[in-house]
């Protein structure tokens, strides 16, 4: 029995054996066809940059990579994949950020980078707060002068590179002339033109309210306006926004004074006493405070009889620049 199967095998053995590598090569060759390699482009996830780092240049969104792997297999996951640069990797300046991971790789998948590395360029934005300066040219006419003046808003948040924010210590607005002016006047400013690379935060209009006063002796019962308005005590982390920027009041006197020892001797406030912590837990709505006048020594013998407006509306709000270069400007002009 055995013998005859042996026989059998043995009989026609170099056919046999033709055929069997030809099914072998046929097989092999099938597996083969469903074997896929094709090099794909897969999109570059970036982190969100913290503090005041951006980046300088957009970075590029995509990355090729070698896919290999069944025919169905990678023309299906090769849509999911994805590049992750680390936040760790990013540095300021122009860098090669090497590539750790790719995501979505499914099993039967091999993906192969065909880079390493991914070039940006990355650099840092301070803010700075500066006030502006208002410019004057000519002169009121003889027995006028200009006392005070007023500019709202005070001051600016610019944005931009820290090397070139300390360059900017004030903004300087355009000349106002003063030549036939015999009363108080406001003159607006559009945002003076910032160097390249610099941006103002929330700036439009820029109001200076000129105070001309005539320049004479006077008793009795007088009026006086254009006493600017100080908000005591504000939280450096907070903004202010006063109702009004300035009071005028009526006064009574037996001595003579010039209305510009009245403007320069009585100073107006209110208390700014909002805390950061409150603002931070919830939306508080403005505050009624009353107008306090501190009179000089100078001025002791005057009689105040009206203040108008009597109390202003005080908003608050946190201030929304985490790097603040002069947090402790004096808001006054």
């Amino acid at each position: 029995m055995i013998s005859r199967i042996l026989f059998g095998l043995s009989r026609n053995w170099k056919a046999k054996a033709i055929s069997l590598i030809l099914a072998t090569l046929f097989y092999i060759n099938l597996q083969n066809s469903k074997i896929l390699i094709k090099t794909v482009s897969i999109p570059v996830e970036y982190p969100k940059l913290t503090g005041n780092m951006f980046f300088t240049k957009p970075p590029e969104k995509t990355v090729q990579v070698r896919v290999e792997g069944l025919k169905d297999v990678v023309n299906y996951y090769s849509q999911f994949l994805k590049a992750v640069v680390d936040i760790e990797d990013i540095k300021l300046g122009v860098t090669e950020v090497p590539i750790r991971r790719i995501v979505g790789i499914q099993s039967g998948l091999k993906v192969t980078k065909l880079r390493r590395t991914i070039p940006i360029e990355v650099e840092s934005r301070g803010s700075k707060v500066v006030l502006f300066e208002a410019m004057f040219e000519g002169q009121p006419p003889p027995n006028f002068e200009k006392l005070t003046q007023i500019i709202s808003p005070s001051k600016v948040t610019l944005t931009g590179k820290p090397q070139d924010l300390e360059k900017i210590n004030k903004i300087i607005l355009p000349e106002i002339n003063l030549n036939d002016k015999k009363e108080a006047f406001s003159k607006s400013f559009k945002m003076p033109e910032l160097p390249k690379g610099i941006t103002a935060i929330g700036a439009k209009d820029i109001n200076v309210n000129v105070n001309i006063i005539p320049a004479t002796y006077k008793t009795g019962e007088q009026t006086v306006s254009g006493i600017p308005i100080n908000c005591n005590g504000l939280d450096p982390r907070l903004e202010a926004e006063l109702s009004e920027d300035q009071v005028s009041i009526r006064y009574f006197s037996s001595k003579p004074f010039r209305s510009a020892q009245i403007l320069i001797g009585i100073q107006a406030s209110v208390p700014c006493n909002a805390t950061y912590e409150s603002l931070r837990s919830r939306d508080q709505p403005p505050q009624v405070s009353k107008i306090r006048l501190i009179k000089s020594k100078e001025l002791k013998g005057i009689e105040i009889l009206q203040v108008s407006p009597e109390k202003v509306d005080v908003r608050y709000k946190i201030k929304d620049i985490s790097n603040d270069f002069n947090s402790d400007i004096d808001e006054s002009n």
